[in-house]
């Protein structure tokens, strides 16, 4: 049988059609809608970003590749407004394929998070015996369309090609960087995001979860993040602290009167360029 190799959730080929100047594109699109010249260009663009004008961000195309789990790709595939084209588990073998060097059966496990020694073993010996049968099926000759139905959620099978507009790009970070995401798509995410800054760099200090975009959170009640005792699979959000000079009220709390001190931006910058390195590491 052929080797079981971990891997992790990974964005390669980043690139933003346009290059460093894309961004322009946007601006032009706002002076037509009759933004004044004389506002400054990168002014225009972080208002547009900020107060979430998001029509012009449309003109901005940034395209990808990405590798995720079986069982995360319904979840990446739900974020609609993007063109896709993916590995086909229909048509090769799933220890072959693209950027391969050696034929591997590849599988992601958030082994990290796993304090259980038993829990992981069994994880383990399931995949195995999910993979083993579906070689067995193969050298079998059972198509490949037929035999990939044994196949483990944790294979590492959903590899697309991705193109996707700034807009829509910016409201899958802002759902998938909150603590509440699965943590394969929290990893995909703070990969993307880092990216994304490195290419567009008037983007940095504008783009994070939907609180920190909109400067309230939309996780209003939500029990183990927001309010009462730390849910053990979720993250601390890093928002939540009422005395912390980066507390981002949820927007229940605001409508309810909740006295905010004073929001401490360059702080919460570096709380999040943090947890996102330690998210997109996977480890």
């Amino acid at each position: 049988m052929r080797e079981v190799k971990l891997v992790k959730p990974e964005v390669w080929n980043f690139k933003v059609v346009g290059g460093e100047d894309a961004w322009k594109e946007v601006v032009y699109s706002a002076r037509l809608s009759g933004v004044p010249p004389q506002v400054k260009d990168e002014k225009v663009f972080k208002m547009l970003v900020a107060n979430d004008y998001g029509s012009a961000l449309e003109h901005v195309t940034i395209k990808f590749d990405v590798k995720m789990s079986k069982g995360n790709a319904p979840e990446f595939l739900e974020h609609r407004m993007m063109s896709h084209s993916g590995y086909s588990t229909r048509y090769i073998e799933v220890s072959e394929g693209i950027e391969k060097k050696e034929k591997t059966y590849e599988v992601i496990l958030p082994t990290h998070l796993l304090t259980q020694k038993e829990i992981r073993e069994v994880m383990e010996s399931s995949l195995h015996d999910s993979i083993k049968n579906y070689a067995q099926m193969i050298s079998k000759e059972t198509p490949r369309e037929i035999s990939r139905y044994v196949l483990p959620f944790a294979q590492a099978v959903g590899v697309y090609h991705v193109t996707i507009n700034l807009r829509s790009l910016l409201n899958l970070l802002s759902l998938r960087l909150c603590v509440r995401s699965s943590p394969e798509f929290r990893c995909i995410a703070s990969q993307l995001y880092a990216k994304l800054v490195e290419e567009l760099p008037l983007l940095e200090g504008l783009i994070g979860c939907r609180g920190f975009m909109r400067g309230a959170c939309p996780e209003s009640g939500v029990t183990g993040v927001r309010v009462g005792k730390q849910h053990p699979f979720y993250p601390v959000c890093p928002y939540r602290n009422l005395e912390s000079d980066a507390y981002i009220p949820t927007i229940e709390e605001l409508r309810g009167g909740v006295e905010v001190k004073g929001f401490n931006r360059e702080k919460a910058q570096m709380m999040r360029e943090k947890i996102y390195g330690s998210w997109a590491s996977w480890e």
